[in-house]
């Protein structure tokens, strides 16, 4: 008789034993199965959501730089262009001080000449045919006038003429005296005083009156 002898490895041969003495209901095998495949499928699919979801992060994040560097792009732009502005408006504003510096020295010139110019203007406005001027002289605020007149209500005209001039003030009485000129004409002889008004505010009335002429 012979015997035959089982060379196979101990756990081998348990497990056989375990497989051959299995007595569940083939029910319960195949429900446990499925649950097992039911965690590995669920195992499977969070493993592919995350790696979509890092995909769809991924995505968005390089979307992000791309808008962002954009916006970068955009703000230098701005800048370049508000440097560029500020230039011009340095450039202007230091244009702008000089018509300032040279509308005050016109401002200036107007309050010191002007007054001058139109007491000269009245003068001259005020004199008759037969009246002349043989000195004339202009120092601060006072006017002397020197000069001739036929008679003496010629230079009293003449000196209500000069007194309605709106630089002119505080008109004299003439001093005057009967002259024969070259000999043989008889004539009047006067000196004359008046004050002269500064240009206080070139926007002021009498100021504005002096600017329209």
């Amino acid at each position: 008789m012979k015997a035959k002898l089982n060379l196979k490895p101990h756990e081998e041969t348990l497990a056989a034993v375990k497989a051959k003495l299995n007595l569940k209901p083939h029910r319960e095998v195949l429900a446990a199965q499925k649950k097992v495949n039911s965690v590995r499928l669920l195992a499977l699919s969070l493993i592919c959501l995350f790696s979509f979801m890092a995909g769809i992060s991924l995505l968005y994040g390089f979307w992000m730089s791309l808008e962002l560097e954009g916006e970068q792009k955009s703000l230098n732009l701005s800048v370049e262009m508000l440097k560029k502005q500020h230039g011009l408006l340095s450039e202007e504003l230091a244009e702008m001080k000089r018509d300032l510096k040279l509308y005050k020295e016109a401002v200036a010139f107007v309050k010191e000449e002007l007054p001058a110019l139109e007491c000269l203007l009245a003068v001259e406005t005020a004199l008759l045919d037969e009246m002349w001027l043989s000195r004339l002289e202009i120092d601060a605020d006072r006017v002397a006038l020197q000069g001739y007149a036929m008679t003496e209500d010629e230079l009293l005209e003449f000196a209500r003429e000069i007194s309605a001039s709106p630089v002119i003030s505080n008109v004299d009485l003439p001093v005057m005296r009967r002259v024969k000129k070259q000999g043989k004409m008889d004539m009047v002889e006067f000196s004359l005083n008046c004050s002269l008004k500064r240009i206080a505010n070139p926007r002021g009335g009498m100021d504005s009156a002096l600017l329209k002429k």
